[in-house]
């Protein structure tokens, strides 16, 4: 793994919830398990999204920005196994701040949340590196500014590219 960048397409709730992310990624230095058939990596991302929510409404904020940073675990096979690529697994918790702390009909309760993401991808090292991949991301406060209504992305499809 190289540093990389990932642009995603999301959508979820709260009311049609759409938006787009842009993630750099620097990788940690070791592989854990680099000779077993499924290798454990790491690395270090930050984010920058932007969420809509449709209809409008007049009396709240209907866009929402994130800032977030978060370590990424991957859990990857080490030989092309699926499609010519290598099927990865991946998780991170990480904090975010929230340009507001309403969307929508939502309370976020306040601008700090931690940022979930879970997602499944494939990965393909050609002449370039690059990956597509499918995630749910999570933005919540875990009750430490209540109300705690949160926002979930439950379709986040992200391209990314490894620089080489």
């Amino acid at each position: 793994m190289t540093p990389a960048i990932s642009f995603s397409y999301g959508a979820g709730e709260p009311d049609h919830l759409t938006g787009y992310r842009l993630a750099l990624s620097s990788p940690w230095p070791s592989i854990w398990a680099a000779k077993a058939p499924i290798n454990i990596r790491g690395s270090w991302e930050l984010s920058l999204s932007r969420w809509q929510v449709n209809p409008d409404r007049k009396d709240q904020p209907n866009a929402l920005y994130t800032f977030a940073a978060s370590p990424i675990i991957r859990l990857e096979t080490r030989d092309k196994c699926f499609l010519a690529g290598q099927p990865y697994v991946e998780l991170g918790i990480g904090v975010s701040f929230l340009s507001n702390n309403h969307l929508g009909h939502r309370n976020l309760g306040g601008q700090f949340a931690f940022q979930d993401i879970i997602g499944l991808g494939l990965h393909w090292k050609t002449t370039r590196s690059w990956s597509l991949s499918y995630h749910y991301l999570h933005y919540s406060n875990a009750g430490l500014f209540p109300p705690n209504q949160g926002i979930d992305v439950k379709h986040l499809i992200s391209f990314t590219y490894e620089f080489a």
